[in-house]
């Protein structure tokens, strides 16, 4: 999909109201993120919806998008150098939101003799949003819930 198309997806009504929302956690996820350990961090982020959410086609397409937009303005315009734990924490309370039962994982690797993080969702005991597995080549250390 084209960039134009997707900037004419983001600006949908469904859409623009998901990305305003997106766009509040982020700001509020960047505020608290050096204030909280992580733990903490994720509880208060856990505001859980109806536990009945259901992520149909067309929404896992919104999901990836949502993913897409993250990363870009995470990498491009804010210029973090990893954005998979920003990405990951405002996706994770967006879903559980909306009564999405996702989860977050962390991992790391060593990499070329240091030490390397990842952070990423979990839906239905799956990677969700991700090209490949990254428990294939991240160690699992911590899934919340």
């Amino acid at each position: 999909m084209n960039r134009l198309r997707k900037v004419f997806l983001l600006l949908q009504p469904r859409n623009g109201i998901a990305v305003i929302e997106l766009l509040i956690l982020l700001v509020l996820i960047s505020f608290r993120i050096n204030r909280h350990p992580l733990p903490s961090l994720l509880r208060i982020l856990d505001l859980k919806g109806e536990k009945n959410g259901q992520l149909g086609t067309e929404d896992r397409k919104r999901a990836q998008l949502y993913w897409e937009l993250l990363s870009f303005l995470l990498a491009q315009c804010m210029k973090v150098k990893r954005p998979c734990l920003f990405r990951s924490l405002v996706l994770f309370s967006y879903y559980r939101r909306k009564g999405i039962d996702i989860h977050v994982a962390y991992g790391i690797r060593k990499d070329c003799g240091h030490f390397d993080g990842h952070s990423w969702l979990v839906f239905e005991e799956s990677p969700f949003l991700e090209k490949t597995d990254p428990s294939e080549s991240f160690a699992v250390l911590y899934v919340y819930p």
